[in-house]
C-alpha cells in the first residue's frame, strides 16, 4: 500500500484526502496553520464574533461531495439566500435581483422593459449551457495530444455536445470565448442590468467585464446548485468553516492523519 501526503489542508485538499482514504489508502495532511479550511475557514475577527474570512457563500460544493463525504451527517446546513443580489445605485435607487424571477423582472422593468422581457430567454440561454458543464464536472477531461483513452474521451463529450440545437453551440462558444461586455450588449440595453450582470463576471477574476474569456464567469455563477436547487446559492451554518470543519471529520474517521501547526515554529 502506498502512503500519501497532502501539502495543505484546504477544501481541496480534504476532499482528496478523504477519496483516497475511502480508497484504502493511508494519508497524511500536512497545513501550516493551525486550523484546516484554506479559504474556507471562519474566524473571530473581535473577540465573541466570527466569520468567514474569504470564501462566503456556497453552490459549487458539489453534491457528490456532500454526499459521499456525510458532510451533513457531519453538521453541515446550508441556508438558501432569499435574495441574489443588491445593487445601490444611488442614495434613492437601487436595483434588485431576487431568487423569484419574476420580482427580478419587474425590478428591471423600472429600468427597462425590452431587457425585463429579455431576462427569462437569457437565464434558458445560461442554464441551457450550464447543463453541459454540470454533465462533464465529475468527468476527466481529455489530455491535447493524448492516448486512445482521451481520445475516446474527446468523443464521448463531442457526442453530448452534439445534442445541443446550433443557437446553443454558439450560445457555449459565445460564453467560453467571448468578454461579458459584449455578450450582455447582445442581449440588454439598459446600463444598470448589464452592469448588474457584470458584477458576476468579475468576482474573483480579476478582469474587467471587457476582457475577452470573462463571459465565462457569468456562466460559473448558475451552473452550481445549493439544497438540490440548480444554479442556487447559499449560507453554510456557522461560516464556511463549517463546509471544511465537517470534511476534517469524515477525513480523521476515514483514518487520515491531519497535521497542523500548533505553534508559530513547529507543527
Amino acid at each position: 500500500m502506498k502512503d500519501f501526503v497532502i501539502i495543505g489542508g484546504g477544501h481541496n485538499g480534504l476532499v482528496c484526502a478523504c477519496y483516497l482514504a475511502k480508497a484504502g489508502k493511508k494519508v497524511t495532511i500536512l497545513e501550516r496553520r493551525s486550523i484546516v479550511g484554506g479559504a474556507a475557514v471562519t474566524e473571530e475577527f473581535y473577540p465573541g464574533f466570527r466569520n468567514s474570512v474569504a470564501s462566503y457563500t456556497v453552490s459549487l460544493l458539489n453534491p457528490k461531495i456532500i454526499e459521499d463525504l456525510n458532510l451533513r451527517e457531519h453538521g453541515l446546513e446550508i441556508k438558501l439566500r432569499p435574495q441574489a443580489n443588491f445593487f445601490p445605485l444611488s442614495n434613492s435607487e437601487s436595483l434588485s435581483f431576487h431568487k423569484n424571477i419574476l420580482g427580478t423582472q419587474a425590478e428591471i422593468a423600472r429600468f427597462s422593459e425590452k431587457d425585463a422581457a429579455t431576462l427569462p430567454d437569457f437565464y434558458a440561454m445560461l442554464e441551457t449551457v450550464a447543463d453541459i458543464l454540470r454533465e462533464e464536472l465529475l468527468r476527466s477531461p481529455p489530455n491535447v495530444g493524448g492516448g486512445f483513452v482521451d481520445l475516446v474521451r474527446a468523443g464521448g463529450f463531442g457526442l453530448r455536445a452534439k445534442k445541443l440545437s446550433m443557437s446553443s453551440r454558439r450560445d457555449a462558444l459565445d460564453l467560453f470565448t467571448k468578454s461579458a461586455s459584449s455578450v450582455l450588449d447582445a442581449w440588454f440595453e439598459n446600463d444598470h442590468v448589464k452592469a448588474a450582470f457584470a458584477f458576476d463576471s468579475i468576482v474573483g477574476n480579476y478582469a474587467a467585464p471587457s476582457t475577452p474569456g470573462s463571459a465565462y464567469v457569468l456562466l460559473h455563477h448558475v451552473f452550481g446548485e445549493a439544497n438540490g436547487e440548480k444554479g442556487a446559492w447559499g449560507h453554510a451554518m456557522g461560516g464556511m468553516g463549517a463546509i471544511t470543519q465537517a470534511m476534517r471529520k469524515e477525513a480523521e474517521r476515514l483514518g487520515v492523519i491531519v497535521q497542523m501547526r500548533k505553534s508559530k515554529k513547529f507543527w
